[in-house]
């Protein structure tokens, strides 16, 4: 089977972030933050339903934050040892892809996240099971500030023979204030490998050498 290659970890610059509408991203900004659980590819196949109308709202269109993806979180890399090395490396996380999809609910803009990636292994990597932490949370624009942070972790398996493995999550509606039709005024989304939410705690199964 064709490898995909493997992408070093990159940052780019606020200028360098992509402005996204219902389809994929790229490009990276900002800090989060809390945490949970969950787990489920971008719009239909993530279960996104890619632009319908907002549930109880037909007459009403909502405009959907953008997304982003926080600098230097669009990928993680997992070393077997010290000084890490192309030659050492075990495994790379990715994020390829990431969505959106708004609806009112009440008096509140519930936004549905769903984000898409790989595991990659390395030179030093094993066929095994993963698990990628995926942080998602809505920025109030005003301030900068975080109304809803939560981290996910994703499952995924490489098989024995195999070099890498698909991911894929879709977040439970995330609740923030709905103010007015232009949300992406109001708000953006963030999302990205949250290294700290135990990426390199990933469970894969060594294999003899």
């Amino acid at each position: 089977m064709q490898r995909p290659g493997l992408v070093q970890k990159t940052k780019l610059g606020l200028a360098a972030v992509a402005v996204l509408g219902l389809c994929g991203c790229g490009g990276q900004v900002g800090n989060l933050d809390s945490s949970d659980a969950g787990g489920s590819k971008p719009a239909s196949v993530l279960g996104l339903g890619g632009g319908a109308a907002p549930k109880g709202a037909e007459a009403k269109r909502i405009f959907c934050p953008e997304i982003v993806v926080l600098e230097g979180t669009a990928a993680s890399q997992v070393h077997a040892g010290a000084p890490p090395t192309n030659a050492n490396l075990r495994y790379q996380l990715s994020l390829d892809d990431a969505v959106r999809e708004c609806s009112l609910d009440g008096d509140k803009l519930a936004i549905k996240v769903g984000v898409a990636g790989k595991v990659l292994l390395g030179p030093a990597g094993a066929a095994g099971s993963f698990t990628v932490p995926v942080r998602m949370a809505v920025i109030r624009e005003s301030d900068d500030q975080p109304l809803v942070s939560k981290l996910y972790r994703a499952a995924a398996t490489i098989a024995a023979g195999q070099t890498y493995a698909s991911y894929s999550i879709v977040s439970e509606p995330l609740l923030v204030p709905f103010t007015q039709d232009h949300a992406e005024e109001d708000y953006s989304i963030k999302v990205g490998i949250d290294e700290g939410g135990g990426a390199e705690k990933a469970s894969a199964k060594r294999g003899k050498p």
